[in-house]
């Protein structure tokens, strides 16, 4: 493992194309955000309660993760740049359909029914940025480029909801105007973007192309082996310590403070994992991936035993350095290895694997804490970070996060 000498690299700021492409990626991150407050927002001015508001919230994670697989598809078949173009379009417009429809009087069904359609553009948005995103940076700028694009992620995250909740506070159908604004921005920022060339292999049916995603994973044993952890870790030990986060807050602490402030130190961790790696170039990428995963112990250990508030809220700033290191190392690593016709389908893959199991984990934690108690399922997760990361690196290709691909 070594530094480079001369620090933190931004040179990927020099390619214009990667610029327009972050500034889309903010874009997209704010727009959704910002939507999420806006439909929080109707939904409750619609005489709708907690209970209506998770329903609606949910239409969007629905319609992503049954349209996930088909979207990396067509990432795949088509021009990256114009699906991107296309999908931001089709935000922007059913962003726009509460102010034209709705107004202040828009019943439940039509905030859901946006971010059904939002949801629906998300599961091609994905895997065409991240395709797209590979092809304009070269190996060298892989990471400090991705790193660049999740700071980017980040400040949307942060911002998106605060100006969504003040525009809020004004009128009803500001942060709809907005969301469809910054949608819309976006979409015009990619339009000048020249993309780079890549030739897409002859189109088969669409189950056989999703299959041939799964196919190439499974020539590479460290893809699958992360493909298989990321459902397990993300059912077992983050979403149980999300969900148990504000309950133990309230319960060790006497307040929500500490859960907003414990998610706050988390996002700032991200923000320094990310920062560190546009400086740092690890030889074994795979070692520092698994090593930075277990650091996510921290989190239940530091849930159930932490003596202060502050050793709680360092224990979510480291947590958030390393989870965010080793998505990084994954992300280029899939760039480096995957094939371009190919990437939108591992793309999909590696979603579905990741997101689109949280809200089953979440629901599961609430039986398994009945069942076994808040400690059992804690030290559970614990147990299962701090083992399973170091037995992946006696997989093939793992240390590196490269592997010979056999002929397929």
């Amino acid at each position: 493992m070594r530094l480079i000498p001369a620090g933190i690299d931004l040179t990927a700021l020099r390619n214009p194309a990667f610029r327009m492409i972050a500034l889309a990626q903010l874009g997209f991150v704010v727009g959704e955000q910002v939507l999420a407050v806006a439909v929080t927002v109707s939904v409750l001015s619609a005489g709708g309660d907690a209970a209506t508001v998770g329903v609606v919230l949910a239409a969007k994670g629905v319609a992503s993760l049954c349209l996930l697989l088909v979207g990396g598809v067509w990432s795949d078949r088509l021009s990256r740049r114009r699906i991107l173009t296309v999908m931001l379009a089709v935000d922007a417009a059913a962003a726009s359909v509460p102010i034209v429809v709705g107004g202040h009087t828009a019943a439940v069904w039509l905030p859901a029914t946006v971010l059904f359609v939002v949801g629906a553009a998300e599961a091609f948005i994905r895997p065409a940025f991240n395709a797209i995103l590979a092809g304009s940076l070269d190996e060298d700028r892989r990471m400090s480029g991705r790193a660049l694009v999740n700071i980017c992620t980040r400040v949307g995250v942060i911002t998106g909801p605060v100006v969504g909740t003040l525009l809020a506070g004004g009128s009803r159908v500001l942060p709809f105007a907005l969301a469809a604004l910054v949608f819309a921005a976006a979409a015009l920022a990619l339009r000048g973007v020249v993309e780079p060339s890549w030739t897409p292999v002859a189109r088969r049916s669409l189950l056989k192309e999703a299959t041939a995603g799964f196919a190439e994973a499974g020539r590479r044993p460290w893809l699958t082996a992360l493909l298989l952890f990321s459902p397990v870790s993300l059912m077992f030990v983050i979403a149980p310590s999300q969900v148990l986060l504000p309950v133990l807050s309230r319960d060790m602490f006497g307040s929500y403070t500490a859960y907003g402030t414990a998610l706050a130190c988390y996002g700032a961790g991200g923000l320094i994992g990310s920062v560190t790696m546009m400086a740092w170039r690890p030889r074994r990428s795979g070692v520092v991936a698994m090593c930075a995963m277990s650091l996510y112990a921290l989190v239940p250990l530091g849930l159930l035993y932490a003596p202060s508030i502050w050793v709680l809220f360092c224990c979510y700033l480291i947590a958030g350095f390393g989870v965010e290191t080793y998505a990084l190392c994954w992300d280029v690593a899939m760039y480096r290895e995957v094939p371009d016709h190919l990437i939108g389908r591992i793309t999909s893959l590696a979603w579905l694997a990741t997101f689109g199991l949280m809200p089953f984990g979440q629901a599961v934690t609430g039986p398994l804490t009945n069942l076994t108690g808040d400690q059992a399922v804690l030290l559970g997760a614990a147990g299962l970070v701090l083992v399973i990361p170091p037995c992946l690196l006696l997989v093939p290709g793992m240390t590196h996060l490269r592997g010979t691909r056999t002929p397929g």
